[in-house]
């Protein structure tokens, strides 16, 4: 993310994707907020936002940032990644009821053999 962008993490995300992939934001349809995952590692506290979305484009446009393609959605957990994205990436396999919410996962570091996070769903506020 840029410094400008700090605030707007969607429109960075928007960005980003026409960026690297030549999609537009008016080819994205359905795009939201799923996950904000939060980490300490290194001393640092690190936030990743995870936006799903749905396109009908299919074609990319050649990038400087390596070459892309699809991957079939049970393939995603064969993929060489983070404990934090494959965790993640489980956790939104495994919900069944495709819950519109967004979640919030904090990455567990009390074992580095079995990492884990730890899940909590942001609802909207009642009142003070």
């Amino acid at each position: 993310m840029e410094s400008t962008e700090l605030n707007s993490p969607m429109e960075a995300s928007y960005r980003e994707i026409e960026e690297e992939t030549g999609f537009k934001k008016e080819e994205i349809k359905n795009f939201r907020l799923k996950y904000i995952l939060l980490e300490k590692n290194s001393g640092e506290i690190r936030q990743q936002y995870f936006y799903f979305g749905e396109t009908e484009h299919i074609n990319f446009t050649p990038s400087e940032e390596g070459e892309l393609f699809w991957i079939p959605k049970n393939e995603l957990l064969g993929l060489y990644t983070s404990k934090i994205i494959k965790l993640t990436l489980k956790h939104y396999l495994n919900d069944k009821n495709n819950n519109d919410g967004i979640f919030v996962g904090t990455m567990m570091t009390t074992n580095e053999s079995n990492p884990a996070i730890q899940w909590s769903t942001i609802t909207e506020t009642v009142g003070f």
